[in-house]
């Protein structure tokens, strides 16, 4: 299901970007990101996979400028009342990844493909699926759970949802 945001969805993603960025590193929150790209590049990608998913499942992202810390974050928006936190990737064939330290505040972890403004919905994944011992790896920036794409699903949970693409 692949979602392109419209130009104010990508003012408003840029926007959110920057401010959500600027409140971190103000408050000393440690940047966690795993790859090499630009901080730039890592929270605008982020956030616009997180508008194009709840575009995609037509329910409302967290808008909230706020600090997140490892014991704060909840994830990124809520799909009938199980709290999701999406992951993006510019890689096609990039894998579901998570932090070892991530809280179990979360019940599932979603998987966005691509590039600003466009981007596809891949899979998910629940909490207990992803984080397990046999999924760590080292991407080489540290140990992480990871999923290949392939291992990802629409939960059973969620069978009676329908998606369209938008």
């Amino acid at each position: 299901m692949k979602v392109t945001l419209v130009k104010h969805e990508q003012m408003i993603a840029k926007f959110l970007a920057k401010e959500r960025y600027d409140i971190n590193r103000k408050n000393n929150v440690q940047d966690a990101k795993k790859g090499d790209q630009s901080n730039e590049f890592v929270d605008l990608e982020g956030i616009a996979g997180e508008i194009a998913f709840c575009k995609v499942f037509n329910v409302y992202p967290d808008l909230e400028i706020k600090v997140t810390t490892q014991d704060t974050d909840s994830g990124d928006c809520t799909l009938h009342g199980y709290k999701v936190d999406v992951k993006t990737t510019s890689y096609d064939t990039g894998r579901l990844i998570c932090a070892t330290w991530k809280n179990d505040d979360v019940d599932l972890y979603a998987l966005m493909v691509g590039k600003f403004p466009t981007y596809e919905f891949r899979g998910m994944a629940t909490s207990s699926q992803l984080k397990q011992e046999k999924n760590k790896t080292d991407l080489g920036r540290g140990i992480v759970y990871a999923l290949n794409q392939e291992d990802l699903q629409f939960p059973k949970m969620l069978d009676t949802f329908n998606t369209k693409e938008r």
